[in-house]
């Protein structure tokens, strides 16, 4: 197994850990090795692997199980055949009407509840996400946007809402993969980010509600714009 020297980029782990994939060395079904197993191996840290089996997740390569570990899904990318998130469809509104529901519950309860320890991991976690744009980092990108919005979830301490949160994160990697590829809708996303932790930072649960489904509209009209210019390039 080749080491990776530069322990810092997420990237490297991802394409070691999808080459071995793809070489059939692990079957389908088959548990791939534990993280401090790859740390050692491909001598990385053990943040680095965790968020790279994730992105390999978000790939379909890895199905996680909780409590249980990272077991081989398939050794070829998930296809995207289905537009499940296609805005002619109305199951893409159906989804972020859903998604509306849920988040601004979710950061209207985990503003009032959340310790002033986990504000300062969402700060944490918004200004890393500020240096990944910066650096045209896609992976940390879209990485860290899905954790501040997991994080929001989790501070309710409600785990209904998180249990919930964890399905919709399921179906929308495909569509937050392909929209960040895409420089207006990530930079779209950093003055929502930054408003809503704004929000934490001054317990304002009322505004913070406004922010979330201000986010969540320009979410639904990115996507839309998305879908018109890929329509007319067909």
């Amino acid at each position: 197994m080749k080491e990776i020297h530069r322990i810092s980029i997420t990237d490297a782990t991802v394409d070691s850990i999808r080459d071995l994939i793809e070489s059939g060395q692990y079957q389908i079904g088959e548990k791939l090795p534990t993280e401090a197993s790859f740390c050692e191996s491909l001598k990385v840290s053990r943040t680095s692997v965790r968020e790279a089996i994730r992105v390999l997740q978000a790939l379909g390569y890895v199905d996680l199980q909780p409590g249980k570990g990272a077991f081989v899904a398939s050794h070829t990318p998930a296809t995207h055949t289905d537009n499940w998130y296609d805005v002619a469809d109305a199951q893409f509104y159906d989804f972020m009407e859903v998604r509306m529901a849920i988040e601004t519950l979710s950061v209207r309860l985990s503003v009032e509840r959340a310790s002033a320890k986990q504000v300062q991991e969402l700060e944490q976690i918004h200004q890393s996400f500020l240096k990944a744009i910066e650096e045209k980092d896609l992976v940390q990108m879209i990485m860290l946007d899905e954790l501040f919005h997991t994080k929001i979830t989790s501070y309710t301490n409600n785990q209904l809402l998180v249990n919930i949160n964890k399905q919709l994160l399921n179906c929308f990697r495909i569509y937050r993969g392909d929209s960040f590829t895409n420089q207006n809708v990530y930079a779209n996303a950093v003055e929502p980010h930054a408003r809503i932790l704004f929000c934490y930072q001054t317990r304002n649960a009322a505004q913070a509600v406004k922010e979330m489904r201000n986010h969540l509209d320009i979410t639904s009209r990115d996507m839309e714009k998305i879908h018109k210019r890929n329509s007319s390039k067909e």
